[in-house]
């Protein structure tokens, strides 16, 4: 009877295991895959993505492969080349929608049908109307919602109709019924306000495409010929096809999307679509194509600037790494659309533990009103352990040497290093969630039944702060040490406890500096996932942990085999990370210091001619002898700007003011030149008014 109990117990406690096991280390599958590819993508820092290519031409549709098998095409059944093939491939645009036959491209583009502006051209000095952004408006046969005009739903069809039933924006998603009365002519030039969105949309005047220099075929020779090539080289090297001219307003927050389409059973290729539909093109990058540091140089002067990364916590982590390497100041924070399996920091940072179909709008909202938190990241640091004897398949060095969510070694990291070497050796068997789960079963049985990891605590010893931990450790014979910085583990679970039950111990914080020790038996493992935790060993700054033989790892789910060695674990960095908050307004709060953006105040001086020739190197003089503005006429202007040491004045000629943005080159002062303006005396400057000009607002004329 006695033995009977025991087999029960047994059994139950390896079911736990079992689903402990399988929640726990299916989340590494994305992240290998993801780190690999980072990795791949470092050998080639030069790469850039097709969307930042010195080959993109602006208006050019962004075909992707749809299965809209009885849509009709775009073209309509008069220009329709395959109007007879039913079962002719199609392609579907991710930037405007429109479906049209693989044959019917090339006629497309015959009638001239362009895709939504993404970038303006560089070098054009008609830049005013590069920077009015109009309505795109498509045909549709097929429209949600109602009519801007005149509130009536459109007419919903069973199946597909060849009537052309409404008119859309491609930018701003307004739709008209096809009506004379409802849709006027006018309508067509009309400026686009980018619709609900505006404040996250990266404007196509912001991105401007550089032509690339050409080498002159005549030049003249020159003495310092070796010097003159060296410069120029230089110079070819640093050219980049685009570059960014953000107008800064306190009203936007401009959003990065990353998206990861291999993560959560690819649901990260139907996210990348959505998301192109409702933003810029060019501020949604894929990930398996690349570009991911150059995607971030691009944008690191976009101000109040925000990014989202959709995939799993290695994801997120890649994202992180890059931005430690670039040093962008400030760094943007990082908000999470969880598609991986655990994704345990996105349960951390409340966006949940997967996506499940939430609206992309409404995930924009999210991660434009989310508050900004800090998230602590580690070093790990790996140094030889002399005189100790190495296996087979050991390494010294560790997949990752910085973690965010957790570092553990044992039982777990070891059922993960058989998946991933069994995965290695057989890849054409693991593809699909479901035998990935059935190995991860029998491997956790298997591991549990041979006890691979009950001598664990003998070959380890774990010094917190100068206190060492190795006698305890020993004492409870813990099969799996974890060294958590996050609240979540294991698919949601928390090791550390509920904050109201820690005694002797703070409650855990991702922000605090501290980084909490855990210990695991085999029992405690099992109970973790009905609520149970770990045993709470220390909350310390700095783990020294030394290994005495070749022991199981791994790094936010990156699996190893590491021989003999002293690891050092301490604080890298606080990165910043958007937490989604659990209410959201849709009005601005009344005492939200942030609602009412901040009113940009130029002073506007009035100088004249002889003025400006005698003082111009002197501003103090120049500004002291300045006279208030009266009349309103066309002047040379001159910007005087703090942020630069020159000594002297920005100057620009009345034929260019048309083409400039006052905060563009402003934040200072205004000086406005009068060629017919008499001599100011000295002492005048009193009563000088102020010019109000808003950041998102108007040229200077």
């Amino acid at each position: 009877m006695c033995d009977r109990e025991k087999s029960e117990k047994s059994s139950s406690s390896s079911k736990f295991i079992v689903r402990i096991i399988i929640n726990t280390e299916l989340a590494t599958v994305n992240k290998l895959l993801v780190c690999t590819h980072a990795f791949i993508i470092s050998l080639f820092p030069s790469v850039c993505p097709p969307c930042l290519q010195e080959n993109a031409v602006n208006g050019d549709h962004l075909w992707m492969e749809t299965s809209c098998s009885g849509e009709l095409c775009y073209l309509g059944e008069d220009a329709c080349l395959l109007k007879t093939a039913k079962s002719a491939p199609r392609r579907k645009c991710a930037a405007c929608k429109i479906v049209v036959h693989t044959g019917c491209i090339e006629q497309l583009e015959k009638i001239n049908f362009r895709c939504k502006p993404t970038f303006r051209e560089g070098g054009s000095r008609c830049l005013r109307d590069q920077n009015i952004l109009r309505h795109h408006w498509v045909h549709r046969r097929r429209q949600e919602g109602k009519c801007r005009q005149c509130g009536k739903s459109f007419q919903q069809k069973f199946f597909h109709s060849k009537e052309i039933i409404a008119i859309s924006c491609s930018w701003c998603k307004q739709a008209f019924h096809n009506k004379v009365t409802c849709f006027m002519l006018h309508q067509i030039e009309e400026p686009c306000s980018l619709g609900a969105h505006a404040g996250v949309i990266v404007p196509p005047s912001w991105i401007i495409k550089v032509r690339k220099p050409q080498n002159s075929a005549r030049r003249k020779k020159r003495t310092s010929f070796k010097r003159r090539t060296s410069k120029k080289g230089l110079d070819e090297s640093k050219w980049r096809p685009f570059m960014l001219k953000p107008l800064p307003s306190p009203l936007m927050k401009p959003i990065l999307v990353f998206v990861n389409p291999k993560s959560g059973g690819n649901q990260g290729a139907k996210v990348l679509q959505m998301f192109m539909w409702i933003l810029n093109p060019r501020q949604v990058f894929d990930l398996s194509q690349g570009g991911l540091r150059e995607a971030l140089e691009l944008y690191r002067k976009v101000p109040n600037l925000r990014i989202l990364a959709c995939g799993g916590d290695g994801t997120v982590g890649w994202i992180l790494s890059t931005l430690d390497e670039l040093q962008m100041t400030p760094q943007p924070p990082v908000a999470v659309l969880p598609l991986g399996t655990g994704n345990d920091l996105a349960r951390t940072l409340n966006w949940g533990g997967g996506y499940t179909d939430e609206p992309v709008s409404k995930v924009l909202c999210h991660v434009e009103d989310g508050s900004v938190v800090q998230l602590d990241r580690w070093n790990l640091l790996v140094e030889k352990t002399a005189a100790q004897p190495e296996e087979d398949g050991s390494i010294r060095i560790l997949p990752l040497n910085v973690f965010n969510n957790y570092f553990s070694l044992g039982f777990d990291a070891h059922v993960t290093l058989e998946f991933h070497e069994s995965r290695e050796a057989n890849p054409e068997k693991f593809n699909s969630r479901f035998r990935n789960k059935m190995f991860y079963a029998g491997a956790a049985f298997s591991d549990f039944l041979q006890r691979s990891s009950r001598d664990l605590s003998k070959h380890v010893r774990v010094v917190c702060d100068g206190t060492d931990l190795t006698p305890k450790i020993q004492e409870l014979k813990f099969q799996c040490i974890v060294f958590l910085n996050i609240p979540r583990y294991c698919a949601g679970t928390m090791p550390w406890g509920n904050t109201g039950d820690h005694r002797d111990f703070e409650p855990q914080r991702h922000d605090d500096g501290c980084i909490e020790v855990i210990g695991f038996t085999m029992a405690s493992l099992a109970a973790l996932q009905v609520g149970g935790h770990g045993e709470r060993l220390h909350q310390c700054r700095e783990v020294i942990l030394t290994t005495y033989k070749t022991v199981p790892v791994q790094v936010d789910g990156e699996p190893c085999r590491l021989a003999p060695s002293t690891l050092r674990i301490s604080l890298r960095n606080q990165a910043n990370m958007v937490q989604k908050s659990k209410r959201r307004t849709s009005v601005p709060l009344l005492n939200d210091p942030h609602a009412v953006p901040d009113r940009l105040r130029l002073r506007v001086n009035r100088i004249s001619l002889q003025e400006y020739d005698r003082l111009q190197y002197d501003k103090e003089r120049l500004r002291d002898i300045c006279k208030a503005l009266s009349v309103p006429r066309r002047f040379l202007i001159l910007f005087l700007s703090t942020a630069t040491s020159a000594d002297r004045f920005y100057r620009i000629d009345k034929a260019q003011e048309h083409l400039h943005f006052v905060t563009e080159i402003c934040q200072d002062e205004v000086f406005i030149l009068d060629h017919e303006g008499p001599v100011v005396s000295q002492g005048s400057s009193t009563g000088m008014p102020d010019l109000v000009v808003e950041p998102t607002a108007g040229y200077v004329s």
